[in-house]
């Protein structure tokens, strides 16, 4: 049911491939839309849950810029682009299950960058009602969580 990367016969990337193929894993996470599976659920939620934060930045570019820049994310228009992008892949990727030790990786980053900013303009907190962080720290943690259970699964 996985489609490898170094090859075609839906074994793992690790059977035989070039180190750069096992290191990427495979394309697709085996059994990625199988209810058994609860981190499956976990990855699908973290996906969709990127969809209102780049909804708001495409809608709200000038405030997106504005926040960008006094968070010292400068200049703001590459970062807010990053963002964007970045929001996007992990959005469809995740979703889809598609190279899944990596995205999870690139979401928990996308976190990373994305507390450091609330805490330049808001100040360090914990609330997130008060401009705290701990819904991106959560959301940070569960990433890393599925990038861990999507390397377990392909690396048998």
């Amino acid at each position: 049911m996985s489609t490898g990367i170094a090859n075609a016969t839906g074994s793992h990337a690790t059977d035989g491939a070039s180190p750069f193929a096992a290191l990427i894993g495979p394309a697709v996470l085996p059994d990625r839309f199988s209810p058994a599976l609860a981190m499956n659920g976990v990855r699908i939620l973290l996906g969709l849950f990127y969809a209102p934060h780049v909804y708001q930045k495409l809608s709200g570019i000038d405030a997106s810029l504005a926040f960008f820049a006094k968070a010292g994310l400068e200049p703001a228009p590459l970062f807010l682009g990053l963002a964007i992008l970045c929001e996007s892949v992990a959005f469809v990727t995740l979703v889809g299950g598609f190279f899944t030790r990596w995205t999870a990786l690139l979401s928990a980053g996308c976190m990373v960058v994305a507390a450091y900013a609330i805490i330049a303009t808001k100040g360090v907190n914990w609330y997130w009602a008060k401009g705290g962080v701990e819904y991106l720290v959560l959301w940070g943690l569960l990433s890393l969580a599925v990038a861990a259970d999507a390397w377990r699964r392909t690396s048998k």
